[in-house]
């Protein structure tokens, strides 16, 4: 019944090291990490909140907001002509873009991040609106394919184990 490329035994070891290089960070220096990224105080702040999001499964709570987090800045650092070309707010856009459209339970978390990139989500997780259409024609739709791809091994983490977890 699953499509994904990763076994649930695969997906809890890969979250579980995810998890320990998420809780080995603190709160500030991810900060520090974001307000590097030279976005306005806004967009920081909004990303900033994402480490407070957790989710439990089997008594394990998992810092899934600060990983995310991490997979963000990690996307942002291995696309540098993509943040030269389209810049950091945009490539930072796509990469919540493809998180959102692969991975539904994060919808309401990037909610907020999002709408203060301009980026606009329905209630069925598709993304539109979104500037870099603007800016760039047809460049968004590629770009948010090539976060869906960087994007897609997380992805299939985390649709396998959270699959039967009720999102409060």
């Amino acid at each position: 019944m699953s499509n994904s490329k990763v076994s649930s035994a695969q997906a809890n070891l890969k979250l579980a090291l995810w998890n320990a290089e998420a809780e080995s960070v603190t709160s500030s220096e991810v900060y520090v990490k974001l307000q590097e990224l030279g976005l306005p105080e806004e967009v920081v702040s909004r990303l900033h909140e994402l480490i407070t999001f957790t989710k439990k499964v089997a008594g394990k709570v998992f810092a899934v907001g600060k990983i995310v987090l991490f997979k963000i800045l990690e996307f942002v650092k291995a696309h540098p002509f993509l943040v030269v070309g389209a810049g950091v707010g945009a490539v930072i856009g796509s990469a919540i873009a493809g998180l959102i459209t692969s991975i539904p339970f994060l919808g309401q978390l990037l909610a907020p991040v999002a709408a203060v990139l301009g980026i606009t989500i329905t209630a069925i997780g598709a993304v539109v609106g979104h500037r870099l259409d603007k800016q760039f024609q047809n460049v968004g739709e590629d770009i948010v394919e090539i976060a869906q791809q960087f994007f897609a091994l997380l992805a299939d983490v985390f649709n396998t184990v959270f699959r039967n977890v009720v999102t409060a």
